[in-house]
């Protein structure tokens, strides 16, 4: 080999290794970004479904004793929901407590990444389940007149939370697909030997 070609070589040896170590570093900073958003948000969730159900439970906790008929069973209904609701947003800040962004693999953003919207689609088809049974109990009502105020009442309360859950949890899965989804394509076309990958999602 002449010592021109040796150069050549050492030439591009070196400036590939730059390169190559440039992308592993944006590929990281990019990878911990994209973990970190997905975090936050999960936070953000858990605290805004954590207020909401305190305030409900305050309320109902107050109003209950303070009304009567299907009102009160309305607010009755609002406490218990909201002790639920309430243990899933403690249980999932929990969660997000355990997380660090800086110790994910892109295999491990991604599946998360998924795994959340999958989990927002499925809660979306709960709560129109959720409606449809808050329905059905007001229309139990017609035929049961003994319990009629606590049927509607219950069957009211859970048509209202279960409408809300929907729209929360349908805007949040918008939120991840629309904003996570195009950091998680950026992320897989290139991977630290920059070359492009595919990974199977479901």
């Amino acid at each position: 080999m002449t010592p021109f070609r040796k150069l050549l070589l050492a030439a591009g040896t070196f400036f590939l290794g730059n390169a190559a170590q440039a992308q592993r570093s944006t590929t990281s900073t990019e990878l911990q970004d994209f973990s970190m958003q997905r975090i936050r948000h999960q936070k953000t969730i858990g605290l805004t479904l954590g207020s909401f159900a305190l305030a409900n439970i305050a309320v109902g906790s107050i109003a209950a004793s303070q009304t009567s008929g299907e009102t009160k069973y309305v607010h009755r209904m609002n406490v218990y929901w909201n002790l639920v609701n309430l243990g899933i947003a403690g249980a999932g800040l929990l969660g997000t407590r355990k997380r660090n962004p800086a110790a994910e693999t892109l295999a491990e953003a991604v599946r998360q990444h998924e795994n959340m919207k999958q989990i927002l689609l499925i809660n979306a088809g709960l709560d129109v389940a959720y409606v449809a049974g808050g329905a059905y109990l007001r229309e139990r009502a017609v035929s049961r007149p003994d319990n009629a105020d606590q049927l509607r009442g219950y069957g009211t309360s859970i048509m209202a939370q279960g409408a809300f859950l929907l729209v929360f949890d349908v805007v949040n899965y918008l939120i991840f697909k629309n904003r996570g989804d195009k950091q998680e394509r950026l992320l897989l076309s290139a991977t630290t030997s920059g070359v492009g990958v595919t990974l199977p999602i479901r």
